[in-house]
């Protein structure tokens, strides 16, 4: 008979395997089986606005990016890469924010989403995805303007172009939302909260235009968001309003 290989004994947890732990952080509210894992005005913002919209329960883990929250082996378990956010839900764990958006809406607010077949579908998910545009070239920023503490460890040159780059993704939004409230003509919708916090992020970097500026109002303007920002003792991602570039 041929040899039978022996089975894994401790398998890495993945999106598809068994409930990983819960752990990675103090629990703000445990009253769910849904846990976002959080990091205070970052990308994770997003999931936690949109769990707001979607009125669902939930409990809040909120870590501190400049402390060992992400990089110890407790939340190693959640999430082997170290960021944020997480979302465990349904025996799983997402590690995307944009997949987050789309399988909360599916899942739990159809009304927020636009199913396969459904007018909307392709502009919806093409918004999804292009808040990750925007938010690649924040995170960009992020890093050099609060990360890199010494100037000399920063490149003018690369901060002068992803500014420069983000003023320009946010084109596109520009050219939605001067036209109408949300990015999708029949009203507020999930990628509203993807593409929202981005856009309202990038004005601490860029200065928006008056249609962006209103729509970011729109958005702050919500009682989820609201509810999504920092509360009193909670570490805070940014400690200015605006990030000027700084001189070459």
């Amino acid at each position: 008979m041929p040899d039978t290989p022996p089975e894994p004994t401790s398998p890495e947890p993945t999106p598809t395997d068994a409930m990983p732990p819960a752990s990675g952080g103090p629990v703000k509210d445990d009253n769910g089986d849904i846990i976002l894992w959080h990091v205070p005005l970052s990308r994770s913002m997003r999931i936690l606005w949109l769990l707001n919209e979607l009125e669902l329960p939930f409990a809040l883990r909120v870590m501190d990016l400049r402390s060992k929250d992400m990089r110890g082996a407790e939340y190693e378990a959640i999430h082997p890469v170290g960021r944020a956010p997480a979302l465990q839900i349904d025996g799983s764990v997402i590690h995307e924010s944009g997949a987050m958006v789309e399988y909360l809406c599916e899942t739990r607010g159809p009304h927020l989403a636009r199913a396969p077949g459904e007018e909307g579908r392709l502009g919806w998910l093409d918004w999804l995805h292009f808040a990750e545009t925007i938010g690649q070239h924040i995170a960009n920023l992020t890093q050099s303007h609060l990360m890199l503490r010494d100037p000399s460890m920063r490149s003018h040159t690369v901060m002068k172009l992803e500014t420069a780059r983000l003023a320009r993704a946010l084109r596109l939004v520009e050219q939605t939302v001067e036209k109408q409230d949300w990015l999708m003509a029949s009203g507020f919708s999930g990628v509203d909260c993807a593409v929202g916090w981005s856009v309202w992020t990038a004005g601490r970097f860029v200065r928006l235009t008056p249609a962006l500026q209103a729509y970011a109002d729109r958005c702050t303007a919500r009682p989820t968001f609201q509810r999504a920002l920092p509360q009193e003792g909670e570490p805070q991602l940014y400690e200015r309003d605006f990030y000027e570039l700084p001189d070459a």
